[in-house]
């Protein structure tokens, strides 16, 4: 009886030996299966059977754990490559779901590099993909697809960068010029973000100034002063943000705040001179100093204040 049992456990635990061996043969097949899949960019298929892989790894305890972190280790990073994939291809939401998936997996398996690229790259897609919308007038959405991106990364330049144009576009003065006003702060001294600094800077410039060519038309002339102002926070290179501000201390009688401003102007690059130097004139003019009035005004040869300036030097200041 005694012998027949130690029979019995002996043929019991080589049916053990022989099952396990074939099941981890099994488990290296679709290991296999998975490398020939990753190689041929099949990514789906390579994840879903390196997947079955785990799963046969599971069941059979520590003598598979080598093989199991191995494939796990490449089910995240192909994850990460499926998304990237799929971001060259604009499908951002398959994407940023294949992202999200390689960041925890590899942070659980210790893959810090491939947990660290994930979770660069999903921030960057959601601001894309909030580009997009904002570009369609779909505001409210790419607003929100910004936020989701800040709480991924809240100092994500691209993120600010599309709340300020989706702002911008919706007339939104004070909330556009806070996000750009970010994305200078959070891509200042990083070279990647340069470009999307010069935008920000060139964006909110165009935005101030259009605004406050419009307060200038409806007389708010402070309003358009103060905003104004502003632009030179963002660049003192354009000639119109000048122009501009000499018109609005004109209209509010700070007459060397008009000087100054129509002055710089002349100095830039693409000026109007004759549109600046009837202000210069006007200017003058208010302070009573004819001689530089008439300078001012004589050099108004083109554009609608043509006349108005050779009024004002023959019937009014009667230069020499």
């Amino acid at each position: 009886m005694m012998k027949m049992r130690l029979t019995l456990l002996v043929l019991f635990i080589s049916l053990v030996s022989l099952t396990n061996g074939q099941d981890l043969n099994a488990a290296g097949a679709k290991f296999n299966e998975g490398l020939e899949l990753d190689k041929a960019k099949n990514y789906a298929g390579a994840i879903k059977a390196w997947q079955e892989s785990v799963k046969i790894c599971e069941g059979l305890g520590a003598e598979a754990d080598e093989l199991k972190s191995s494939v796990e280790k490449k089910i995240a990073y192909t994850y990460f490559k499926q998304g990237i994939t799929l971001y060259k291809k604009k499908n951002f939401d398959a994407a940023i779901s294949a992202l999200v998936n390689a960041e925890k997996l590899s942070g659980a398996v210790g893959d810090d590099k491939t947990q660290k690229q994930a979770a660069t790259y999903i921030p960057k897609i959601y601001a894309t993909k909030g580009l997009t919308l904002m570009q369609n007038k779909n505001y409210d959405n790419a607003l929100e697809v910004f936020d989701k991106a800040l709480g991924y990364n809240p100092k994500c330049v691209d993120a600010f960068y599309g709340k300020g144009m989706t702002y911008k576009e919706m007339d939104q003065i004070e909330n556009a010029t806070a996000a750009f006003d970010n994305v200078i702060k959070y891509g200042a001294g990083v070279s990647a973000a340069e470009k999307k600094i010069e935008s920000a800077k060139e964006a909110a410039q165009i935005m101030l100034e259009a605004k406050a060519a419009s307060e200038l038309q409806i007389e708010h002339s402070a309003e358009a002063a103060a905003l104004l102002t502003q632009v030179l926070k963002y660049s003192q290179t354009s000639p119109n943000t000048f122009y501009l501000l000499a018109l609005a201390n004109n209209k509010l009688k700070k007459w060397d705040a008009a000087i100054e401003a129509g002055q710089k102007a002349l100095t830039l690059e693409g000026t109007d001179a004759s549109a600046v130097n009837f202000e210069l004139g006007k200017a003058f003019e208010g302070k009573n100093d004819k001689t530089n009035a008439c300078a001012a005004y004589k050099k108004v040869t083109t554009g609608p204040n043509v006349e108005a300036a050779k009024f004002q030097v023959v019937e009014v200041l009667k230069c020499n």
